[in-house]
């Protein structure tokens, strides 16, 4: 063989093992930033296989976690253990889904309690708003029949279009356009919207506004279709609700159930159409990981108090 051509051909391979190692050593890299939809992940250095980032929650102090790495896209964790994800976290697995770079925490049984998604820009406003209005887009009926549609920052009730925002910091509260307030909560069926009144702490729920139902055309968590799920999602639902969650994956794909509650349920959705062929369902790799994610959250919650949310489930 030529030599010339031997030590092109060298240099290439060697150039290219280096951008191989450099993708896998990149998975995790000083500075890099990384959300769930409601806490941020910051890694601030890197030495060897070892990893120091500092988990901030909105508002509150920061907490410093320490990564190691044990195996390829498998990490060890280090953290407070009074934080209940690190209370409960047994490792950490780098994985991609479809175009997706995360950072999914796991129990000691392997299920999966919350993902992290590195993003290379400060997303953490954006973020929260972002998981907040998987929660509130839709539309809905209220007790009177009247339509409403959510979207971005598009309220429109019986034809009447207004404007409002979320403040992140008092992400229940929703700012009108006619710079009245109102107080949402999660109902068990959509969202209740209430009037606010100045209490002790500032403003707090008043009188019932309106019931809101949920009957967008596609169900009502779409989205899980096409976005992953953010850890704040997830806990702004009682078990029961994260249990539906999961199973409408399933059911927008026309999956026969078995269980009594969910046969019912479904069958009530004017958009469900069972296939009764449920070898023919396949998932996104998306909607599998949205799946494995709600499922880990019913298990991440053992032991919890739900009350906060039930409040809101009347």
């Amino acid at each position: 063989m030529n030599k010339s051509i031997f030590m092109n051909k060298s240099i290439i391979l060697a150039a290219a093992l280096a951008v191989s190692v450099g993708v896998a050593n990149a998975q995790i890299s000083p500075n890099s930033t990384w959300y769930d939809g409601y806490t941020k992940l910051l890694c601030i250095s890197t030495s060897g296989n070892t990893f120091k980032c500092n988990m901030d929650y909105w508002g509150e102090e920061p907490e410093e976690i320490t990564l190691t790495k044990t195996a390829e896209n498998k990490f060890s964790l280090k953290g407070a253990a009074d934080v209940r994800l690190f209370a409960s976290t047994k490792s950490v697995e780098y994985r991609v889904v479809d175009g997706h770079k995360l950072l999914i925490f796991k129990d000691s049984k392997g299920n999966a309690l919350e993902s992290f998604e590195r993003f290379d820009d400060d997303m953490w406003e954006p973020q929260i708003l972002r998981a907040y209005h998987y929660i509130l887009d839709g539309e809905y009926v209220d007790e009177q029949g009247t339509k409403y549609s959510i979207s971005g920052d598009n309220f429109v009730m019986g034809g009447k279009k207004m404007n409002f925002s979320l403040d992140p910091d008092m992400y229940y509260l929703m700012k009108m356009s006619d710079n009245n307030y109102y107080w949402w909560r999660v109902s068990s069926t959509g969202i209740n919207i209430y009037r606010t009144q100045e209490g002790e702490y500032g403003r707090e729920p008043g009188a019932l506004w309106h019931k809101l139902k949920n009957v967008s055309p596609n169900g009502r968590w779409g989205f899980l279709a096409k976005e992953i799920v953010p850890g704040n999602t997830m806990w702004r639902f009682n078990s029961e609700l994260i249990r539906l969650m999961r199973n409408e994956i399933y059911a927008r794909h026309g999956y026969v159930f078995n269980s009594a509650d969910l046969k019912t349920y479904f069958g009530k959705q004017p958009w469900y159409k069972p296939l009764n062929n449920n070898a023919a369902v396949k998932l996104s790799a998306i909607e599998t990981l949205n799946v494995e994610l709600l499922k880990g959250n019913i298990v991440a919650r053992e032991g919890t108090d739900d009350e906060e949310i039930e409040e809101g489930l009347k």
